[in-house]
Order: structure tokens, then sequence, then C-alpha cells
């Protein structure tokens, strides 16, 4: 089983989401939250610093578990460890454009549909209800 992580950074009232490039063998051109796979030897917080860094170019300060769930994929089954991130350092930017074609803040009703996070809209909608005071960092 695959295990990645995931990051719901929130600013008022918006989630950040990454659009995959169309170019990928997994889940082609679909927004989703920013993360990865963990790596051997890495913990869950690690790889979730090091993919925010990767990826929005952004250090995160403070975050928590929310929930950790089984994505059903045809190939192996993935387990994604959600990470409401609170607090972070840097203004977020697409670092990766070869992996992503474009990053967007969304609201709760606004959310495009994703066979990616989908399996975890219900987290991601909560954690912006909690955490809707939040400006940019």
């Amino acid at each position: 089983m695959a295990r990645c992580v995931a990051g719901v950074l929130i600013s008022d009232g918006r989630v950040l989401l990454t659009k995959r490039g169309p170019h990928l063998r997994l889940y082609p051109d679909i927004w989703d939250l920013p993360g990865g796979h963990i790596e051997d030897g890495e913990s869950p917080e690690d790889a979730l610093r090091r993919e925010l860094l990767e990826e929005l170019d952004v250090e995160i300060r403070s975050f928590r578990l929310m929930d950790s769930i089984l994505h059903p994929d045809p190939v192996e089954p993935i387990e994604v460890m959600v990470f409401v991130v609170s607090s972070w350092e840097g203004r977020p930017i697409n670092a990766e454009p070869d992996e992503h074609t474009e990053i967007g803040w969304f609201s709760a009703t606004s959310l495009p549909a994703s066979n990616t996070y989908d399996s975890y809209r219900d987290i991601v909608v909560s954690a912006m209800t909690a955490d809707s005071s939040n400006s940019l960092r």
C-alpha cells in the first residue's frame, strides 16, 4: 500500500488546490490537495513539510492530522493522511510547473469535482468551516 500526505491550506475561507498536469500517469488534469508520497524512512510530518515546500514554496509552521483515509486505486490502494495546515510562511506559488498546471483558492461552494479529493471532500469542508478565519501568510 502506498502512503501519502495531503495538506489543507485555508485562507479567508478558501482552500488551496493544485491542478495536476495532463501528462501525469495517475489522475491527470484534475484538481487535488497539495502533497505526495511519503518516502522510505520519512515521517508523515516530514513528508508534508517537504512536499509543501517543493510544490508551493511555503514552510509550514503549525498543522494537525485531520484524518487518514484509504483511497481506492485500481493499481494499488493509497493511504492518505490529511493534515490541516493552520500556519505557514511564504505566499504559495506553483513551484512545480512540471507537475501542476496551476494552483487556485476555492470556497466550499466552488470546490471542483475531483476523483482524488472527493474521497476526502468532507474533511476539507469541515476544516474550512473550523478554520475559516485564517488569513494569507
